[in-house]
């Protein structure tokens, strides 16, 4: 199965960073009720505040094409633009493999923290 990924950088004001992810987290709510989103998510880079990921899953370039003409996605640029520093980056790729490393030792999660 194909699927369409976006990836992308989102530099915001610091001062401004809980706007921001208010902004972030109307976006990905509003993009996991839309057909063909197969995943949404911001996260903050570690060691580079203000500096977020998005990484977003589509099942086709329609499904993206949707959410472009979305109020809720025009609504976050409307939120989200005072608040950068610069300006987004931003990549849509096709993938048609996904491929899972061999030989991976397994992740223990069932230690006492």
């Amino acid at each position: 199965m194909e699927v369409i990924l976006g990836v992308g950088d989102v530099y915001v004001q610091v001062p401004h960073r809980q706007v921001a992810e208010r902004a972030m987290v109307g976006a990905r709510e509003h993009a996991l009720t839309q057909e063909g989103c197969l995943g949404f998510v911001f996260a903050e880079v570690l060691g580079d505040p203000g500096h977020f990921v998005v990484v977003e899953s589509w099942s086709d370039e329609q499904a993206v094409q949707r959410h472009y003409n979305s109020a809720g996605y025009a609504d976050y640029q409307r939120e989200i633009s005072g608040l950068l520093v610069r300006d987004s980056e931003y990549r849509l790729h096709v993938v048609d493999e996904t491929l899972h490393p061999v030989d991976s030792p397994a992740i223990v999660t069932d230690q006492d923290d």
